[in-house]
């Protein structure tokens, strides 16, 4: 049997709507990250995304930073940028949260193994989902 290693991807993308369609694209070609698991991280993902571009101005200047890592016992996805207007905790017991389908945070909440928001001027979202 051979050793599976852990593998991190890390793209920079523009803080826009756009950020969110791209981030998809690079998680679903992520090897390991495939069924139900590839469900919730792809949902999840555009959360995360959402809660950065919701009220954005594009702007050339502003970006957002996406990693993917992937071990054998985890899936972690990070979303790095400007801290949002709102902090995460107001989102995430907001009815009217940035989200593609009106729940924003609450979805990460429910769906994640572990999450969490770390900095205060620039902010990293991350989840986890354990691979069984």
């Amino acid at each position: 049997m051979g050793t599976r290693l852990a593998s991190e991807q890390v793209f920079e993308l523009p803080a826009t709507a756009a950020a969110a369609g791209m981030a998809r694209r690079e998680l679903a070609a992520t090897g390991g990250v495939a069924g139900e698991l590839a469900y919730k991280a792809l949902l999840m993902t555009s959360e995360l995304i959402a809660v950065y571009v919701a009220d954005a101005e594009p702007a050339p200047d502003k970006t957002l930073r996406f990693s993917i890592r992937v071990t054998p016992e985890r899936v972690r996805v990070e979303v790095r940028g400007r801290a949002p207007q709102v902090s995460p905790d107001a989102l995430l017991h907001a009815r009217d949260a940035p989200s593609l389908g009106g729940y924003g945070l609450q979805i990460v909440d429910k769906m994640a193994d572990a999450w969490g928001v770390e900095g205060s001027r620039d902010t990293t979202l991350w989840f986890e989902l354990l691979r069984s």
